[in-house]
Protein backbone atom coordinates (compact mmCIF):
# COMPACT_ATOMS: atom_id res chain seq x y z
CA UNK A 1 0.00 0.00 0.00
CA UNK A 2 0.84 3.64 -0.36
CA UNK A 3 -0.46 6.47 1.54
CA UNK A 4 -1.09 9.79 0.19
CA UNK A 5 -2.40 12.64 2.75
CA UNK A 6 -2.32 16.20 3.00
CA UNK A 7 -1.67 17.63 5.98
CA UNK A 8 -1.60 21.54 6.97
CA UNK A 9 -1.05 22.46 3.01
CA UNK A 10 1.72 20.02 2.83
CA UNK A 11 1.36 16.68 0.50
CA UNK A 12 2.69 14.12 2.03
CA UNK A 13 3.98 10.51 0.59
CA UNK A 14 4.05 7.70 3.14
CA UNK A 15 5.16 10.38 5.93
CA UNK A 16 7.20 12.04 4.01
CA UNK A 17 6.47 15.83 3.14
CA UNK A 18 6.97 16.77 -0.44
CA UNK A 19 7.03 20.27 -0.99
CA UNK A 20 8.78 21.08 -4.57
CA UNK A 21 5.45 20.02 -6.27
CA UNK A 22 4.51 19.89 -9.94
CA UNK A 23 1.30 21.95 -11.04
CA UNK A 24 0.03 18.65 -11.97
CA UNK A 25 0.73 17.76 -8.15
CA UNK A 26 -0.58 21.20 -7.12
CA UNK A 27 -3.55 20.58 -8.59
CA UNK A 28 -4.16 17.37 -7.29
CA UNK A 29 -3.46 18.43 -3.69
CA UNK A 30 -6.07 21.35 -4.31
CA UNK A 31 -8.94 19.03 -5.58
CA UNK A 32 -7.95 16.42 -2.30
CA UNK A 33 -8.36 19.42 -0.01
CA UNK A 34 -11.43 21.06 -1.68
CA UNK A 35 -13.43 17.48 -1.79
CA UNK A 36 -12.28 16.85 1.71
CA UNK A 37 -10.20 14.16 1.45
CA UNK A 38 -6.93 14.28 3.75
CA UNK A 39 -5.75 10.69 2.97
CA UNK A 40 -5.99 8.22 0.03
CA UNK A 41 -4.13 5.07 -0.07
CA UNK A 42 -3.44 3.04 -3.11
CA UNK A 43 -3.65 -0.46 -2.83
CA UNK A 44 -1.53 -3.34 -3.88
CA UNK A 45 -2.62 -4.01 -7.55
CA UNK A 46 -3.53 -0.24 -8.30
CA UNK A 47 -3.70 -0.20 -12.31
CA UNK A 48 -3.53 2.60 -14.52
CA UNK A 49 -7.55 2.61 -15.21
CA UNK A 50 -7.57 2.97 -11.54
CA UNK A 51 -5.77 6.43 -11.27
CA UNK A 52 -6.89 7.52 -14.19
CA UNK A 53 -10.59 6.82 -13.28
CA UNK A 54 -9.90 8.54 -9.61
CA UNK A 55 -8.39 11.68 -11.31
CA UNK A 56 -11.06 11.82 -13.40
CA UNK A 57 -13.31 11.81 -10.60
CA UNK A 58 -11.35 14.50 -8.36
CA UNK A 59 -11.39 16.83 -11.46
CA UNK A 60 -15.57 16.54 -12.64
CA UNK A 61 -16.72 16.39 -8.78
CA UNK A 62 -17.50 19.89 -8.38
CA UNK A 63 -19.26 19.60 -4.33
CA UNK A 64 -16.98 20.17 -1.28
CA UNK A 65 -16.71 19.03 2.23
CA UNK A 66 -18.55 15.54 0.82
CA UNK A 67 -18.61 13.45 4.06
CA UNK A 68 -16.64 10.28 3.36
CA UNK A 69 -19.16 7.51 2.96
CA UNK A 70 -20.37 9.70 0.23
CA UNK A 71 -17.30 9.66 -1.75
CA UNK A 72 -16.63 6.45 -0.99
CA UNK A 73 -19.76 5.19 -2.74
CA UNK A 74 -19.22 7.43 -6.04
CA UNK A 75 -15.67 5.93 -6.37
CA UNK A 76 -17.76 2.56 -6.42
CA UNK A 77 -19.96 3.78 -8.84
CA UNK A 78 -17.04 4.86 -10.94
CA UNK A 79 -15.52 1.41 -10.70
CA UNK A 80 -12.53 2.41 -8.84
CA UNK A 81 -11.20 -0.61 -7.15
CA UNK A 82 -7.70 -0.29 -5.99
CA UNK A 83 -7.71 2.97 -4.35
CA UNK A 84 -9.28 3.59 -0.84
CA UNK A 85 -10.52 7.22 0.99
CA UNK A 86 -10.22 7.58 4.67
CA UNK A 87 -11.23 9.57 7.32
CA UNK A 88 -9.80 13.04 8.65
CA UNK A 89 -6.27 13.16 10.50
CA UNK A 90 -8.00 12.63 13.78
CA UNK A 91 -9.04 9.26 13.52
CA UNK A 92 -5.31 8.10 12.75
CA UNK A 93 -4.08 6.68 15.95
CA UNK A 94 -1.47 8.66 17.97
CA UNK A 95 1.16 6.49 16.73
CA UNK A 96 0.97 6.93 12.76
CA UNK A 97 0.96 10.63 13.74
CA UNK A 98 3.66 10.69 15.89
CA UNK A 99 6.20 8.66 13.14
CA UNK A 100 4.38 11.16 10.11
CA UNK A 101 5.34 14.24 12.53
CA UNK A 102 8.82 13.17 13.52
CA UNK A 103 9.04 12.17 9.82
CA UNK A 104 8.54 15.44 8.87
CA UNK A 105 10.91 17.37 11.38
CA UNK A 106 13.80 14.70 10.21
CA UNK A 107 13.01 16.24 6.82
CA UNK A 108 12.97 19.67 7.77
CA UNK A 109 16.47 19.36 9.83
CA UNK A 110 17.83 17.37 6.51
CA UNK A 111 16.77 20.33 4.29
CA UNK A 112 18.02 22.94 6.92
CA UNK A 113 21.32 22.13 7.66
CA UNK A 114 22.17 20.82 3.58
CA UNK A 115 20.42 24.31 2.36
CA UNK A 116 22.84 26.05 4.83
CA UNK A 117 26.08 23.61 3.98
CA UNK A 118 25.19 24.84 -0.08
CA UNK A 119 25.45 28.76 1.14
CA UNK A 120 21.76 28.83 1.30
CA UNK A 121 19.64 30.65 4.64
CA UNK A 122 16.65 28.16 5.00
CA UNK A 123 13.37 30.11 5.80
CA UNK A 124 13.12 29.38 10.36
CA UNK A 125 8.90 29.13 9.46
CA UNK A 126 9.20 25.63 8.52
CA UNK A 127 11.21 24.94 11.71
CA UNK A 128 8.10 26.91 13.36
CA UNK A 129 5.96 24.92 11.97
CA UNK A 130 6.88 21.36 12.36
CA UNK A 131 7.52 22.34 15.89
CA UNK A 132 4.05 23.13 16.62
CA UNK A 133 3.01 19.77 15.65
CA UNK A 134 5.79 17.82 17.76
CA UNK A 135 4.50 20.02 21.04
CA UNK A 136 1.12 19.24 19.87
CA UNK A 137 1.47 15.50 19.82
CA UNK A 138 3.69 15.53 23.25
CA UNK A 139 0.73 17.33 24.98
CA UNK A 140 -1.65 15.02 23.32
CA UNK A 141 0.49 11.63 23.95
CA UNK A 142 3.83 12.07 25.31
CA UNK A 143 4.68 8.37 25.19
CA UNK A 144 3.85 7.98 21.19
CA UNK A 145 6.54 10.99 20.78
CA UNK A 146 9.47 10.03 23.18
CA UNK A 147 9.39 6.59 22.08
CA UNK A 148 10.30 7.80 18.32
CA UNK A 149 13.57 9.26 20.26
CA UNK A 150 14.76 5.44 20.23
CA UNK A 151 15.44 5.96 16.41
CA UNK A 152 18.91 6.34 16.32
CA UNK A 153 20.72 6.25 13.13
CA UNK A 154 24.59 5.43 13.11
CA UNK A 155 25.42 7.35 9.99
CA UNK A 156 22.93 10.21 10.53
CA UNK A 157 23.53 11.05 13.63
CA UNK A 158 23.26 14.54 13.29
CA UNK A 159 19.48 14.60 12.20
CA UNK A 160 18.12 12.40 14.33
CA UNK A 161 19.94 13.70 17.08
CA UNK A 162 18.39 17.28 16.14
CA UNK A 163 14.65 16.02 16.32
CA UNK A 164 15.27 14.12 19.35
CA UNK A 165 16.50 16.72 21.24
CA UNK A 166 13.86 18.88 20.28
CA UNK A 167 11.00 16.17 21.41
CA UNK A 168 12.94 15.69 24.81
CA UNK A 169 12.97 19.53 25.08
CA UNK A 170 9.28 19.72 24.86
CA UNK A 171 8.85 17.15 26.99
CA UNK A 172 10.82 19.46 29.77
CA UNK A 173 8.81 22.17 28.75
CA UNK A 174 5.84 20.80 29.53
CA UNK A 175 6.29 19.57 32.41
CA UNK A 176 8.31 22.80 33.46
CA UNK A 177 4.30 23.92 32.49
CA UNK A 178 5.78 26.74 29.95
CA UNK A 179 3.22 28.66 27.74
CA UNK A 180 3.08 27.74 23.89
CA UNK A 181 5.08 30.27 22.65
CA UNK A 182 8.06 29.58 25.38
CA UNK A 183 7.65 25.73 24.28
CA UNK A 184 8.13 26.49 20.49
CA UNK A 185 10.92 28.37 20.78
CA UNK A 186 12.83 26.01 23.27
CA UNK A 187 11.54 23.11 20.88
CA UNK A 188 12.98 25.66 17.71
CA UNK A 189 16.12 25.96 19.14
CA UNK A 190 16.51 21.76 20.33
CA UNK A 191 15.40 21.00 16.18
CA UNK A 192 18.59 23.71 15.05
CA UNK A 193 21.04 23.58 18.29
CA UNK A 194 23.77 21.97 15.94
CA UNK A 195 23.28 23.57 12.70
CA UNK A 196 26.54 25.53 13.55
CA UNK A 197 28.27 22.30 12.80
CA UNK A 198 27.41 22.33 9.23
CA UNK A 199 30.81 24.77 8.96
CA UNK A 200 32.90 21.98 10.05
CA UNK A 201 34.80 19.67 8.19
CA UNK A 202 32.82 16.38 7.39
CA UNK A 203 35.67 13.90 8.90
CA UNK A 204 36.15 16.09 12.07
CA UNK A 205 32.70 15.46 12.90
CA UNK A 206 32.27 11.81 12.20
CA UNK A 207 36.07 11.39 14.00
CA UNK A 208 36.03 8.17 16.17
CA UNK A 209 38.05 8.47 19.16
CA UNK A 210 39.70 11.08 20.92
CA UNK A 211 39.61 14.82 19.33
CA UNK A 212 42.90 16.77 19.57
CA UNK A 213 43.07 19.95 21.08
CA UNK A 214 43.30 21.40 18.28
CA UNK A 215 39.86 19.61 16.49
CA UNK A 216 37.96 20.18 19.81
CA UNK A 217 38.67 24.15 19.47
CA UNK A 218 37.50 23.60 16.32
CA UNK A 219 33.91 21.79 17.51
CA UNK A 220 33.70 24.84 20.60
CA UNK A 221 32.98 27.31 17.15
CA UNK A 222 29.79 25.34 16.41
CA UNK A 223 27.27 27.65 18.86
CA UNK A 224 28.72 30.60 17.37
CA UNK A 225 28.56 29.17 14.13
CA UNK A 226 25.19 28.26 15.12
CA UNK A 227 23.92 31.70 16.43
CA UNK A 228 25.19 33.90 13.20
CA UNK A 229 23.39 31.72 11.39
CA UNK A 230 20.07 31.73 12.72
CA UNK A 231 20.38 35.32 12.91
CA UNK A 232 19.84 35.31 8.86
CA UNK A 233 16.72 33.43 8.65
CA UNK A 234 13.26 34.62 8.73
CA UNK A 235 10.93 33.80 11.35
CA UNK A 236 13.49 33.04 14.55
CA UNK A 237 13.31 34.45 17.61
CA UNK A 238 16.12 35.76 19.24
CA UNK A 239 15.85 33.91 22.49
CA UNK A 240 16.43 30.70 20.13
CA UNK A 241 19.40 32.59 18.76
CA UNK A 242 20.47 33.03 22.45
CA UNK A 243 19.40 29.38 23.52
CA UNK A 244 21.67 28.19 20.51
CA UNK A 245 24.71 29.88 21.17
CA UNK A 246 24.66 29.35 24.51
CA UNK A 247 23.78 25.52 24.81
CA UNK A 248 27.33 24.38 25.92
CA UNK A 249 28.10 27.04 28.57
CA UNK A 250 27.50 24.56 31.51
CA UNK A 251 25.42 25.46 34.66
CA UNK A 252 28.80 26.37 36.41
CA UNK A 253 29.33 28.56 33.47
CA UNK A 254 32.76 26.54 32.49
CA UNK A 255 31.54 25.46 29.25
CA UNK A 256 31.98 27.33 25.75
CA UNK A 257 31.59 30.06 24.68
CA UNK A 258 32.47 31.12 28.41
CA UNK A 259 30.43 33.60 29.19
CA UNK A 260 31.25 36.69 31.05
CA UNK A 261 30.58 37.14 34.77
CA UNK A 262 27.99 39.50 34.37
CA UNK A 263 26.51 37.60 31.29
CA UNK A 264 23.11 35.93 32.17
CA UNK A 265 22.50 33.21 30.20
CA UNK A 266 18.86 32.11 28.94
CA UNK A 267 17.36 29.07 31.15
CA UNK A 268 16.47 27.65 27.96
CA UNK A 269 19.80 26.58 27.39
CA UNK A 270 19.41 24.37 30.20
CA UNK A 271 16.75 22.68 29.10
CA UNK A 272 18.21 22.23 25.80
CA UNK A 273 22.07 21.11 27.61
CA UNK A 274 20.03 18.18 29.31
CA UNK A 275 18.12 16.96 26.38
CA UNK A 276 21.48 17.25 24.41
CA UNK A 277 23.06 15.06 27.25
CA UNK A 278 20.39 12.20 27.21
CA UNK A 279 20.20 11.68 24.01
CA UNK A 280 23.94 11.81 23.62
CA UNK A 281 24.97 9.01 26.18
CA UNK A 282 21.73 6.67 25.11
CA UNK A 283 23.15 6.35 21.72
CA UNK A 284 25.68 4.43 20.10
CA UNK A 285 28.80 6.35 18.89
CA UNK A 286 31.88 5.11 17.12
CA UNK A 287 33.97 5.58 20.54
CA UNK A 288 30.75 4.91 22.58
CA UNK A 289 28.43 2.32 23.61
CA UNK A 290 24.94 3.91 23.79
CA UNK A 291 24.14 3.60 27.58
CA UNK A 292 20.58 2.33 28.71
CA UNK A 293 17.86 5.20 30.33
CA UNK A 294 18.43 4.59 33.48
CA UNK A 295 22.12 4.39 32.99
CA UNK A 296 22.00 7.62 31.40
CA UNK A 297 20.11 9.24 34.06
CA UNK A 298 22.65 7.85 36.65
CA UNK A 299 25.10 9.44 34.55
CA UNK A 300 23.20 12.68 34.15
CA UNK A 301 22.64 12.83 38.19
CA UNK A 302 26.47 12.73 38.65
CA UNK A 303 26.85 16.26 36.51
CA UNK A 304 23.93 17.95 37.79
CA UNK A 305 25.34 21.44 39.39
CA UNK A 306 28.27 21.15 37.12
CA UNK A 307 27.93 21.09 33.28
CA UNK A 308 23.21 20.26 34.18
CA UNK A 309 20.78 22.28 35.94
CA UNK A 310 20.02 19.65 38.75
CA UNK A 311 16.63 21.01 38.66
CA UNK A 312 16.27 19.44 35.17
CA UNK A 313 18.01 16.47 35.43
CA UNK A 314 15.04 16.02 37.95
CA UNK A 315 12.26 17.13 35.84
CA UNK A 316 13.81 15.00 32.81
CA UNK A 317 13.96 12.34 35.23
CA UNK A 318 10.16 13.35 35.95
CA UNK A 319 9.12 13.67 32.43
CA UNK A 320 10.62 9.93 31.24
CA UNK A 321 9.25 8.29 34.25
CA UNK A 322 11.04 5.99 36.60
CA UNK A 323 11.45 3.59 33.79
CA UNK A 324 11.13 5.47 30.73
CA UNK A 325 9.41 4.06 27.62
CA UNK A 326 11.61 2.07 25.43
CA UNK A 327 13.21 0.81 28.61
CA UNK A 328 13.61 -3.20 28.80
CA UNK A 329 12.79 -4.98 32.33
CA UNK A 330 12.14 -8.60 33.62
CA UNK A 331 9.34 -9.18 35.48
CA UNK A 332 8.54 -11.49 38.56
CA UNK A 333 6.88 -14.13 36.26
CA UNK A 334 10.69 -13.99 34.82
CA UNK A 335 9.28 -12.79 31.42
CA UNK A 336 10.99 -9.87 29.73
CA UNK A 337 9.13 -6.70 28.65
CA UNK A 338 9.75 -3.18 27.57
CA UNK A 339 7.96 -0.60 28.87
CA UNK A 340 5.27 1.52 26.61
CA UNK A 341 4.11 4.55 28.88
CA UNK A 342 4.61 5.98 31.90
CA UNK A 343 1.93 6.11 34.73
CA UNK A 344 -0.34 9.09 34.83
CA UNK A 345 1.03 12.29 37.17
CA UNK A 346 4.09 10.38 37.34
CA UNK A 347 3.12 7.81 40.20
CA UNK A 348 2.25 3.98 39.95
CA UNK A 349 3.56 1.44 38.15
CA UNK A 350 4.10 1.92 34.12
CA UNK A 351 2.97 0.30 31.13
CA UNK A 352 4.77 -3.12 30.07
CA UNK A 353 4.31 -4.98 26.80
CA UNK A 354 5.45 -8.78 27.20
CA UNK A 355 8.06 -9.60 24.29
CA UNK A 356 9.63 -12.84 25.77
CA UNK A 357 8.22 -15.63 27.78
CA UNK A 358 9.76 -17.11 30.79
CA UNK A 359 11.69 -19.32 28.79
CA UNK A 360 13.31 -16.79 26.69
CA UNK A 361 11.12 -17.27 23.75
CA UNK A 362 9.89 -14.43 21.72
CA UNK A 363 6.13 -14.20 21.58
CA UNK A 364 4.09 -14.09 18.55
CA UNK A 365 2.82 -10.18 19.21
CA UNK A 366 3.20 -7.85 21.96
CA UNK A 367 1.64 -8.57 25.06
CA UNK A 368 0.16 -5.85 26.98
CA UNK A 369 -0.39 -6.21 31.03
CA UNK A 370 -1.36 -4.06 33.89
CA UNK A 371 0.85 -4.84 36.72
CA UNK A 372 -1.49 -3.16 38.91
CA UNK A 373 -3.60 -6.38 38.58
CA UNK A 374 -3.70 -8.67 41.33
CA UNK A 375 -3.46 -12.52 42.03
CA UNK A 376 -6.78 -13.99 43.31
CA UNK A 377 -5.51 -16.50 45.54
CA UNK A 378 -2.94 -14.08 47.02
CA UNK A 379 -4.40 -10.69 46.52
CA UNK A 380 -0.26 -9.29 45.82
CA UNK A 381 0.43 -8.02 42.10
CA UNK A 382 0.44 -10.60 39.50
CA UNK A 383 3.74 -9.07 38.33
CA UNK A 384 6.40 -7.01 39.20
CA UNK A 385 9.28 -5.26 37.97
CA UNK A 386 12.29 -6.98 39.13
CA UNK A 387 14.56 -4.64 37.64
CA UNK A 388 16.21 -3.67 33.91
CA UNK A 389 17.76 -5.36 31.20
CA UNK A 390 20.30 -5.06 28.56
CA UNK A 391 18.36 -4.39 25.47
CA UNK A 392 21.64 -6.54 23.34
CA UNK A 393 20.75 -9.24 25.26
CA UNK A 394 18.11 -9.51 22.82
CA UNK A 395 17.07 -9.04 19.14
CA UNK A 396 16.07 -5.10 18.38
CA UNK A 397 12.60 -3.99 19.56
CA UNK A 398 10.88 -1.41 17.21
CA UNK A 399 9.19 0.48 20.05
CA UNK A 400 6.59 2.06 17.24
CA UNK A 401 5.94 -1.39 16.26
CA UNK A 402 5.49 -2.40 20.08
CA UNK A 403 3.67 0.61 20.51
CA UNK A 404 0.95 0.61 17.66
CA UNK A 405 0.73 -3.16 18.68
CA UNK A 406 -0.99 -2.59 22.16
CA UNK A 407 -3.05 0.46 21.47
CA UNK A 408 -5.53 -1.44 20.95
Amino acid sequence: ELALTVSDGTLVLEGVPIFQLTSSLELFMARLGSIGLPAVIFERGVSVEDIELFVRFLHETKEQGLPIPEIKERLARWGVTHIRVTATEEEKDDFTLAREIYGSALNTVVRALNDVRNGKTPDGAESNRVVREMSGMVSRNRDAMLALTLIKNFDEYTYNHSVNVSVLSLAVAETLGLAEPERIDIGVAGLLHDVGKTQLALDLIRKPGTLTVEEFEEIKKHPEEGFAILGKMTHIHESTRSVVREHHMRFDRTGYPRPEPEYRVNPHSFVIAVADCYDALTTMRSYQRARTPQQALEIMRKLAGKSLDPDLVELLERSLGGYPVGTMVRLSTMEVGVVTGTPDGGKGEPRVAILFDRSGNPLAAPQGVDLKESDPSSGKPRRMILGTVNPLMHPPVSMSGVLQAVSG
